[in-house]
């Protein structure tokens, strides 16, 4: 695994800084075709006979990621169920050779990419893949997946946001521990599935719950870099140029850790990026997902401190993040413990973790209910800012979060409504293109999803396995 903005040195920065690439993720996922210590040295050696040209000196020293799926060609005849039974396949990854010169971080099972630019495993993503593996019977590949999870985490005590050196610094919303309880349940063998992974599930829970992660008994969203984050190093380093605040690269990576990456949510003026205060926020998402890990825990290991902590997280949840003034839940912030008012997807969580009264999550499925469900799903936000966790998009993650928070509390009639928006929408675009995408628009479901760093993707996991656990 190699840490190229360190082995690369200048040559990193001239590749990210010339422009030349659509995508800056492409030049931090590549393959190094030589040590990185002969390919720099080649580079100055270049520099010193004149211009160099990026392009030529790239295409002899490095080698892109190939995107295996592009090459998937939708059967028109398919349905959607079996086109997503055919494209696993070119989702699914052998495991990796070490030996390779890259910044993967390289696993020591099979698993499943995300798709498009996202040519590795990535945490939170995983989990919603899994659900689908789970429905097409794939209950191997779940294990290979959850395996190499606890090898991350046996190795730098959590899993990372995503399978590369420039990940590692943070993780993404921790659902490994309902991973593993799903793969126990669907392998018919909970006990000793728990008695696998409770090693590693109490690493990766001591991970977010010490600080920095805890505050006050609460968790926030946190990276342990501070400085421009190095998929998107020229952009981060262009606004770096211009000024940025104090605490901003924090922020930012922190909300990569949310995996809402970016969103209203975050900012206080949702018009600048700038405004961003991710780590001055107790997420209520996060805390709702760890409230099952100790329930969770609880189970697995027997021990009561865990139900004690679930109990406490409980308690917290219905009391502090519920806001009386909306009657929907909300962030909160940590300097001050009031509730951050903006309307988000993420206020449907303590519904899915059982955090809310039957009285909280009456109030709450109707205040989402007028302010986030559109024609083709849920909004994430209610604010159009041009990021892409806002309005007009909705994900497959927080569709299904929501539909099974309304199911809990016996909330049906909603979930029904919610459940075949969604899954008319997904039927609509594939139809139309033949393909399922990262993101939809909610709003006009065969317009384009709005906002984000880089073109819309398609392969692509989460979608193909919210479709396939919605649709069951």
């Amino acid at each position: 695994m190699e840490y190229l903005e360190q082995s690369l040195s200048d040559l990193f920065t001239d590749l990210h800084s010339s422009g030349l690439w659509q995508d800056e993720k492409a030049i931090s996922d590549s393959i190094l075709l030589f040590p990185a210590a002969e390919i720099l040295r080649a580079y100055h050696a270049a520099q010193g006979r004149g211009t160099v040209d990026l392009k030529a000196f790239y295409a002899a020293y490095f080698r892109p990621v190939a995107a295996d799926e592009t090459a998937y060609q939708t059967n028109p005849a398919h349905s959607p169920k079996q086109h997503l039974a055919a494209i696993w396949p070119h989702l699914t990854r052998p495991a990796d050779d070490p030996a390779e010169r890259s910044s993967r971080f390289a696993l020591p099972h099979p698993y499943v990419v995300v798709g498009g630019r996202f040519q590795e495993a990535y945490y939170w993503d995983s989990y919603f893949t899994q659900l689908g593996l789970l429905k097409s019977g794939q209950t191997t590949l779940v294990r290979h997946m959850l395996d190499n999870f606890a090898h991350a985490i046996a190795e730098i005590g959590h899993i990372p946001n995503g399978f590369r050196s420039y990940f590692l610094t943070r993780a993404q919303p921790p659902f490994f521990a309902q991973m593993v309880q799903d793969y126990g349940h669907a392998a018919g063998d909970l006990p000793g599935t728990y008695a696998r992974y409770l090693p590693a599930m109490l690493r990766e829970y001591r991970y977010f719950t010490q600080t920095p992660h805890n505050q006050l008994g609460l968790a926030r969203y946190w990276d342990a870099a501070s400085g421009p984050r190095v998929e998107m190093y020229g952009t981060d380093l262009e606004a770096q140029h211009k000024g940025v605040p104090d605490g901003y690269f924090r922020h930012l990576r922190a909300a990569c850790e949310s995996g809402w990456d970016f969103s209203a949510r975050w900012l206080t003026d949702p018009a600048d990026l700038t405004t961003i205060r991710t780590c001055d926020l107790w997420a209520v998402d996060l805390n709702c997902l760890l409230l099952r890990y100790e329930e969770i825990l609880a189970e697995a290991s027997g021990d009561a401190r865990f139900t004690a902590a679930a109990d406490l997280r409980r308690e917290a949840i219905s009391k502090r993040f519920y806001s009386p003034q909306t009657g929907y839940f909300h962030d909160v912030l940590i300097a001050d413990g009031t509730p951050n008012l903006l309307t988000t997807a993420a206020g449907m969580f303590p519904l899915y973790a059982g955090a809310a009264t039957q009285a909280q999550a009456e109030t709450a499925a109707r205040w989402m209910q007028s302010h986030l469900l559109a024609p083709g799903g849920l909004l994430t936000t209610d604010i159009t800012s041009g990021q892409q966790w806002d309005s007009p998009n909705g994900w497959a993650p927080l569709q299904w979060i929501a539909v099974q928070g309304l199911r809990r509390y016996g909330l049906h009639d909603l979930a029904e409504t919610l459940r075949r928006r969604w899954l008319d929408t997904c039927d609509a675009v594939f139809h139309a293109s033949g393909k399922f995408v990262e993101k939809y628009n909610v709003l006009n479901p065969l317009a384009a999803s709005a906002g984000g760093e880089y073109a819309l993707q398609d392969g692509f996991g989460w979608s193909n396995g919210v479709y396939l656990d919605l649709a069951d």
